[in-house]
């Protein structure tokens, strides 16, 4: 059963998320976040994309506040229905993971740390046993495997998204939680790669 502190947590992000559609930003899909500081009654946590955050592959993304920014090299899937996945690629995304009061429900409520995020080409067959990794300026800084739980993690995201009142589509784009994570400042150009090859970049100011 999930928390119901969680599911109440999600609702009220959820507001804001309609908030920020209201103003005409577009649905681009959902992010899991799948650490302790967001997690409420050991559930994953949930937020939302829309076109307010999402950057083309290779352009700058810009911080006008002071922040602990990080990166993220992360699986991503397209669904092709509810909870059916059509394509397979890897997102980069940044993230403030500045302290927060009221954790982790403030975390949830502020969309999982989320400030941007972009994505590389999909392709239709899973990149099972690949290597996910960061590079900083040229230099490799951090690799993992591919999760081998892609498909649990979207159920457990669909399930939570019910209980809340929303669902998943057709043409949901999901970041489905970090594989590996490495600080960045203004100045760098970061890229997530997967395997030898960079699947898209991000420039920092």
């Amino acid at each position: 059963m999930i928390d119901s502190r969680l599911i109440e947590t999600v609702r009220a992000q959820l507001a804001e998320r309609r908030r920020v559609l209201d103003q005409g930003a577009r649905h681009v899909g959902w992010k899991l976040g799948m650490g302790d500081r967001e997690s409420i009654g050991g559930h994953i946590a949930i937020g939302y994309l829309t076109s307010d955050s999402v950057l083309e592959p290779g352009s700058t993304y810009s911080s006008t506040e002071r922040a602990e920014l990080h990166a993220d090299a992360e699986a991503c899937v397209e669904l092709a229905g509810p909870e059916r996945i059509g394509a397979f690629g890897v997102a980069l995304e940044i993230v403030d993971l500045a302290p927060m009061p009221g954790e982790p429900e403030s975390v949830i409520e502020k969309n999982v740390f989320h400030r941007a995020a972009s994505f590389g080409r999909f392709a239709s067959a899973e990149p099972v046993g690949s290597t996910v990794g960061l590079r900083v300026g040229g230099a490799e800084r951090a690799g993992g495997p591919w999760p081998d739980d892609v498909r649990e993690r979207i159920a457990a995201l669909g399930e939570i998204l019910g209980a809340a009142g929303e669902q998943l589509r057709r043409g949901d784009r999901i970041i489905t939680g970090s594989i590996v994570q490495v600080p960045i400042a203004p100045g760098d150009r970061v890229a997530a790669v997967i395997g030898d090859e960079v699947a898209v970049t991000l420039d920092i100011a």
